[in-house]
């Protein structure tokens, strides 16, 4: 068995390192969140370029990776779509049941050029060009690029428009369905998780919605930050298995048989105040599982039970446990 100071020199080594790591992070996430604010550019260009600052308003989808973006200038309406695809893009505007009263805007570029086609939802499982039925489209201006981040279009239209077909742009929410295909063309059908529906106003004051505090952090996070937290959470647990280690063991440099025969009544009464405290919060964590709380509360809850179950054992270990110490010939340092 090593020494008190062997086990509390490798455990503050171990300390260090994970808080070197945590702390690195750290500054990493909040170099991240600091960044400057995108200076808003004074007009919309349509080439099919979506830059920063060019529009207003964001829409995400993380399920389909779909973007929305859009910006109100004057009597007209602008609008950015991409798709992590190859293919189509669409945005339908004001559905009623499903595609059915959609105005519908797909979109795609092929050979360097862009095609867009203004369709109408004549179904709740179909659309037909705006050409077949005899009304005239409301796109001014549209362009496209492929690359490989995906599809992007962009396109301009006015926000009020007098069509049997085609949608007004209201201060009211109106129903907003996308989808996206890998096929160049107007027919190929998308597949599974490319598509969905949203509410949106266009007209809403509010940027799109930015998370703060601790929801920002964790919906920020990235794969590698989240790797090098692991680590340095590892390590900040294995300096407190030494530093423990090392406070029950006790300093002993010669083979010694230790009793706890007469323990004075302070870690008994600490120890049933910790007992009561423990049962309350089992308690508490079943109550959790049949009632409306969320994942981390309970996670919380039961983080809590162990974590004073373990306070709990440790103190009956050094205070109650007789122990017999031998010295290993050999010291390798490490807190076990």
């Amino acid at each position: 068995m090593s020494s008190k100071n062997s086990k509390n020199r490798v455990g503050w080594w171990f300390l260090w390192v994970g808080l070197a790591i945590i702390l690195l992070v750290a500054a990493d996430m909040v170099a991240e969140n600091l960044k400057p604010s995108v200076k808003l550019l004074s007009k919309v260009t349509v080439d099919g370029n979506i830059q920063p600052g060019e529009y207003t308003h964001h829409f995400f989808d993380k399920k389909s990776k779909y973007n929305l973006y859009w910006r109100i200038i004057g009597n007209k309406i602008y609008f950015g779509m991409h798709s992590p695809k190859k293919g189509w893009v669409a945005v339908g505007l004001g559905a009623k049941k499903a595609m059915q009263g959609a105005d519908i805007y797909i979109a795609y570029v092929k050979g360097g050029k862009t095609y867009l086609s203004e369709e109408y939802g004549n179904t709740p499982f179909s659309h037909v060009p705006l050409k077949s039925l005899g009304a005239k489209p409301v796109v001014e201006k549209y362009a496209g690029k492929v690359c490989s981040k995906g599809t992007f279009i962009e396109f301009e239209r006015p926000l009020k428009v007098n069509s049997k077909y085609a949608k007004s742009i209201q201060k009211k929410k109106m129903t907003v369905i996308f989808a996206f295909a890998n096929a160049a063309d107007f027919t190929t059908y998308h597949g599974a998780g490319e598509r969905g529906t949203t509410h949106i106003n266009f007209f809403a004051t509010q940027k799109a919605k930015k998370t703060s505090g601790l929801k920002m952090w964790v919906e920020d996070v990235k794969s590698y930050q989240i790797a090098f937290l692991i680590w340095g959470v590892l390590f900040l647990m294995v300096a407190f298995i030494a530093f423990v280690t090392g406070w029950i063991e006790g300093d002993v440099s010669k083979p010694v048989h230790i009793r706890k025969d007469n323990v004075e009544a302070k870690p008994f009464f600490i120890l049933v105040v910790l007992g009561v405290v423990d049962i309350v919060l089992i308690f508490g964590f079943v109550v959790s599982l049949f009632s409306n709380t969320t994942p981390s509360t309970r996670g919380f809850l039961a983080a809590l039970v162990f974590a004073v179950l373990a306070a709990m054992v440790a103190l009956y270990r050094h205070y109650f446990i007789d122990e017999e110490v031998v010295m290993h010939d050999m010291d390798d340092q490490l807190p076990w």
